[in-house]
């Protein structure tokens, strides 16, 4: 209540959208006179609705609206009371026509949108909620820099999305240097896919990323060589054994071509035998994507080496964070030589290139290796090596 006045907001079961949602609508009383008018959100299922509270029962940014409706009301009223304007009910509806849009803070919204569309759904893959937590970040700092930590959804166009473009490529704040185009690529499509929500939410009109062009660069793929391999393998390390098992967890992705994430979760239930071929049973974690690779022997020696650690942890190799262990990977790049910047990631290209490619697998075969959806994924790997251009060479010189 505020004075004589009164705001109720409630579903009307006779306003369905196309997608067959409910709209909600506000009801403003004033001295026994009245007007309702759309707050251009809507519910699902009127199960959603709580009439007690006059607000959707979970959390959702259509609450944080609705509250905006509500002091934009408040606002109006007081306006016209504390102006000595007549207290009627157009006086108030013409006050409240002033100024329609809705004020509902981006970072507000993006926050919600992650608590509700992201943190908890089994769909998505810890790196990519990870990569929607990262995309947030970003979208905090780059505001706060401009000094608009206070803007509204309703004020993202065209040209926020270029600014934020030119903030993420020269001014990360997680390396202290601007991000490749691609990896910013990776938060433009996550601020990409939250928008659609907004307009969807009549926040927005049009999302501001429909004409934004996601230009990409040549990705660069860091993998060993034959012969760098063999210097890994060989090298004794110092005898550290802490250093030998990050070697061990790295080269088992060298002969199986698994991530990071999938490798470390291995478990004995994940090796099956057929015959006399053990195989590697697993559902991805990245894609969710079930996958059976065969096992080749040097990754089968790995796997016997901790036959009596897995007895006891039931997990097919010693488990470390990926962060710990490209920080032990840098380490013995220097013991060994390698001049590359070492990671675990290096593996997969590795396998890809040196151990699939370079010994005359096909893609498809490659790419079945990898647990790759598409062909095109696999194809990035298709970069001939000077090895196998110096066979070709060798090749048509007998030819020839």
């Amino acid at each position: 209540m505020i004075n004589q006045a009164s705001i109720k907001f409630f579903p009307r079961k006779d306003q369905l959208l196309d997608n067959g949602d409910i709209s909600i609508y506000v009801r403003v009383i004033l001295n026994r006179d009245k007007f309702d008018f759309s707050t251009r959100q809507s519910i699902h299922k009127l199960s959603d609705w709580d009439e007690t509270t006059m607000r959707v029962k979970k959390k959702t940014p259509v609450n944080s609206v609705l509250n905006e409706i509500e002091h934009d009301i408040h606002e109006a009223y007081n306006f016209l009371k504390y102006h000595n304007k007549p207290l009627t009910i157009s006086a108030l509806r013409k006050q409240l026509k002033g100024d329609k849009t809705v004020k509902l803070r981006l970072t507000d919204f993006v926050d919600e949108y992650f608590e509700l569309q992201v943190k908890d759904n089994s769909e998505y893959a810890t790196t990519t909620k990870q990569t929607y937590t990262s995309t947030i970040h970003h979208l905090k700092k780059f505001l706060e820099a401009n000094g608009e930590k206070r803007m509204l959804v309703a004020e993202a166009d065209p040209e926020f999305v270029k600014e934020f473009d030119n903030y993420l490529i020269n001014r990360s704040i997680t390396e202290k240097k601007g991000l490749r185009k691609n990896s910013a690529n990776k938060y433009h499509t996550k601020m990409k896919t939250m928008f659609y929500k907004a307009v969807d939410q009549n926040l927005l009109e049009k999302n501001p990323y429909k004409d934004f062009k996601f230009k990409s660069e040549p990705g660069r793929l860091t993998y060993l060589t034959s012969a760098e391999l063999k210097k890994l393998e060989e090298h004794d390390l110092c005898d550290n054994e802490s250093l030998e098992r990050v070697r061990d967890i790295f080269l088992f992705s060298v002969y199986t071509g698994l991530r990071h994430s999938d490798a470390v979760n291995l478990r004995s239930d994940n090796i099956e035998l057929e015959g006399k071929r053990n195989w590697i049973v697993y559902t991805q974690q990245k894609t969710g994507e079930h996958n059976k690779i065969p096992m080749l022997k040097k990754a089968l020696e790995l796997y016997n080496k901790y036959e009596e650690e897995r007895k006891i942890t039931g997990y097919v190799l010693p488990r470390l964070s990926q962060q710990k262990l490209n920080l032990y990977l840098k380490t013995i790049a220097n013991l060994v030589g390698i001049k590359k910047q070492l990671s675990h990631h290096v593996a997969r290209h590795t396998a890809a290139t040196t151990i699939f490619m370079q010994n005359g697998i096909s893609l498809e075969s490659t790419g079945k290796m990898l647990g790759h959806r598409s062909i095109k994924s696999t194809q990035i790997y298709a970069k001939v090596t000077n090895i196998m251009l110096k066979e070709a060479a060798q090749k048509l010189d007998q030819l020839l």
